[in-house]
């Protein structure tokens, strides 16, 4: 059916889609307290990179790439998490992006060949092989002025999703596949 402008249907079809964008925001930034809850109770200092979100998308190889970038809301999950610490009385550092991921923890050097595809961090210049993203939070770390240790001493999984709260409900409002109790009361 093909709506006029200005319609009864165009603008019922208008409020329909605004509300679902509504919905949508609502899930997004509900999910988003419910996630930066978890760091700001567990740890003491939350470190993020400065990234530049637009020149990520400009510079993104794909269409679609730069289209997820766009719609991810990097800047409202960050918002989310400093204000979540800051709540708390913890402390916010935010540590420059540049190179984060390229650069040896150990000794400095930056490894100019290392592509997204490549999972683990090795230095052609003094050997230091660790997985890329905690040799880059290592680093974020060093440079926000924090000192780790040599080692990582706590290698703990995030608790998966449906502690959070993000457990899929049915129609009746309860948790989908849950079975009745085996007590009965009376």
């Amino acid at each position: 059916m093909k709506k006029k402008f200005l319609s009864g249907n165009w603008l019922k079809a208008r409020r329909r889609l605004a509300k679902q964008h509504e919905c949508g925001g609502d899930f997004r930034c509900d999910l988003f307290f419910k996630l930066g809850a978890l760091p700001a109770g567990e740890y003491d200092v939350l470190v993020p990179e400065d990234l530049d979100v637009q020149g990520l998308i400009q510079k993104g190889e794909t269409w679609k790439r730069r289209l997820r970038l766009y719609d991810s809301s990097f800047s409202e999950l960050r918002r989310i998490l400093e204000w979540e610490f800051v709540k708390r009385g913890k402390l916010v550092l935010p540590v420059p992006a540049y190179n984060t991921s390229r650069e040896c923890f150990q000794c400095g050097e930056i490894n100019w060949n290392l592509t997204f595809e490549d999972r683990v961090f090795r230095c052609p210049h003094c050997g230091f092989t660790l997985d890329r993203h905690l040799n880059a939070c290592l680093v974020l770390l060093k440079r926000s002025g924090l000192v780790p240790p040599a080692v990582p001493v706590e290698l703990r999984p995030i608790p998966p999703l449906p502690s959070l709260g993000l457990v899929e409900r049915g129609r009746q409002g309860g948790v989908m596949g849950q079975e009745a109790s085996a007590f009965r009361r009376g």
